[in-house]
């Protein structure tokens, strides 16, 4: 899938007419309910999508689950809204959003941490299982930080926004500036980049398949310095929820046809 074929299958979306705001409302709860469940579970968490919903919907625990995996959907759930806050509003990206986000993510999940929500971290880090990745040191992080927001901020408009949101994403979880919740924030940043322009939000799922492509994709652009991989898996997630949504909008547009055509039938009676 080409980054203009996207461009295509967006343009093909946006000719049908606008979903009403309950519509708009089940759509978006559903994907925020999936985006909270699969970010998590990538990091371990326990909780299932049902249980994830019924969690963000009624407050309800599920009992015998882990209060962290509790709070840390709860936390999600919260950095979620605020993402989606500042794509729809056009809000710059910037440091201060960074690190609201990160703080957002964190903020519950292990209280003996909480004061590092939202700070760079102090102490060096390593990806498990994978010597050859460096993540940023400690020192570099500030000067990291400013050169992604520079990068950013130079190639917007310059380059189709699902590849800008993958390199965001890359980029970002590859400094690894905060103590925890990179991955979490990661993704968010890159649905925050695909939202802004009208994309639709993806969510990695966690099954172990998927996982793995997610994973080893990262690997390779961090090791080989080579990013095809991790952009096509980026762009493969973007087509499918483009093409699904335009089933779900051509069926409803035919199921409106025939309400109007009943509604035409009930008159003349």
């Amino acid at each position: 899938m080409t980054f203009s074929q996207l461009t295509d299958l967006k343009q093909k979306m946006d000719r049908f007419r606008p979903l009403t705001k309950d519509e708009i409302k089940s759509i978006e709860k559903e994907k925020k309910f999936d985006h909270v469940w699969s970010s998590n579970a990538i990091e371990g968490s326990s909780l299932t999508k049902y249980e994830t919903a019924a969690l963000l919907e009624t407050g309800l625990t599920v009992h015998g689950k882990p209060l962290a995996d509790h709070l840390a959907a709860i936390d999600l759930s919260r950095a979620y809204d605020y993402v989606q806050e500042l794509a729809t509003g056009k809000l710059p990206l910037d440091e201060i959003a960074i690190r609201d986000i990160n703080r957002l993510v964190t903020y519950s999940d292990d209280p003996t941490k909480r004061q590092a929500a939202g700070q760079y971290r102090q102490i060096e880090v390593w990806p498990n299982g994978v010597p050859e990745v460096h993540y940023a040191k400690t020192t570099e992080i500030p000067n990291k930080m400013y050169e992604l927001l520079e990068w950013y901020h130079s190639i917007e408009d310059k380059e189709h926004p699902v590849k800008i949101a993958a390199l965001l994403h890359l980029k970002f979880v590859t400094i690894h500036p905060f103590r925890d919740g990179n991955g979490r924030t990661a993704r968010l940043l890159m649905n925050f980049e695909l939202v802004k322009h009208g994309y639709l939000i993806i969510n990695i799922q966690p099954d172990k398949d998927s996982r793995t492509a997610y994973m080893k994709a990262l690997r390779v652009a961090q090791v080989k310095k080579q990013n095809d991989e991790f952009l096509n898996l980026v762009a493969d997630y973007e087509e499918f929820e483009l093409n699904d949504r335009i089933q779900l909008l051509t069926r409803i547009e035919k199921e409106r046809k025939i309400a109007a055509k009943q509604t035409r039938l009930d008159n003349f009676k």
